[in-house]
């Protein structure tokens, strides 16, 4: 009985144990695949992306009727002020060759290059001014050539004639001696006209000169004459250089477009754009 019974018992214990031993397997297979997929889910393994997890998005405040005003560029002032500097510049070189033509012809030199100059810058607004400082340029006369030749006829134009005799000259010098006149006047005396002269000759104010000259006694000759002729001509161009410098420095700047304001852009309606929920 006894070795029937253990024969018996042992297939059944052998039964069991592969029973167990199968649902353990199946057990540990099952958790190695969910391991598996889970860890693949997740990206533990390398290859896969970390779900993402949406939020709902807050409601929002409905959107308001908003006027869409566009930016509008300022004007600069950069175009205007180039605009005035080449104005100012023009007047500049303007008063330089006025400038530079005067002290040529002072120093009795040709005006060379500066006549044209002169009539590109001066020729439509001053054209009589022009004119006459290029007639002179021909021949160019100096202070210093007025004061010789006034000093060359000084004899003539005191007393008259080229050659003065002894006793014209006790007469002349006795007549000057006693002049009735007001005190705040001039000496009419030749002597002291023909003094004044030579002074007003080398200060350059040439009208006075010449007043002084044509009411002495030998003003009537061809040498005063002439004398005169020259001193009226260097006191004519003289002006016109004036003329000059004076339209050069008065000269407007070139014309400068108005700087317009910007225009205001009329409202624009924005619509609002909602979200999905």
């Amino acid at each position: 009985m006894t070795d029937f019974a253990t024969n018996a018992a042992t297939p059944r214990s052998g039964v069991r144990f592969k029973y167990i031993a199968l649902l353990l397997f199946v057990a540990f297979a099952g958790g190695a695949g969910a391991s598996w997929w889970l860890a693949d889910e997740y990206g533990l393994l390398g290859g896969g992306t970390p779900p993402t997890t949406t939020s709902p998005a807050p409601n929002k405040a409905p959107a308001q009727n908003v006027a869409a005003v566009p930016l509008v560029t300022q004007p600069t002032v950069t175009s205007v002020d180039s605009v005035i500097a080449a104005g100012n510049t023009a007047r500049a070189e303007g008063l330089l060759v006025a400038f530079a033509a005067r002290r040529t012809l002072d120093s009795g030199a040709p005006l060379g290059y500066l006549t044209d100059q002169l009539r590109l810058r001066f020729g439509a607004s001053q054209p009589k001014a022009v004119m006459t400082v290029l007639q002179a340029s021909q021949t160019p006369i100096t202070l210093q050539s007025l004061q010789a030749d006034l000093s060359a006829i000084d004899n003539l134009l005191v007393t008259g004639t080229r050659e003065e005799t002894v006793w014209a000259t006790i007469q002349r010098e006795f007549s000057e001696l006693f002049v009735l006149r007001k005190s705040e006047s001039l000496s009419p005396a030749p002597t002291q006209r023909l003094l004044r002269a030579h002074a007003l000759v080398e200060s350059g104010n040439l009208g006075g000169a010449i007043q002084e000259i044509s009411e002495m006694p030998g003003a009537a000759s061809a040498e005063a004459q002439a004398w005169l002729v020259r001193a009226r001509t260097y006191n004519e161009t003289r002006k016109a250089l004036d003329q000059l410098e004076r339209s050069a420095l008065a000269a407007p700047p070139l014309p400068v477009a108005p700087v317009m304001p910007p225009i205001a852009p009329e409202p624009q309606t924005v619509l609002p754009t909602t979200m999905p929920q």
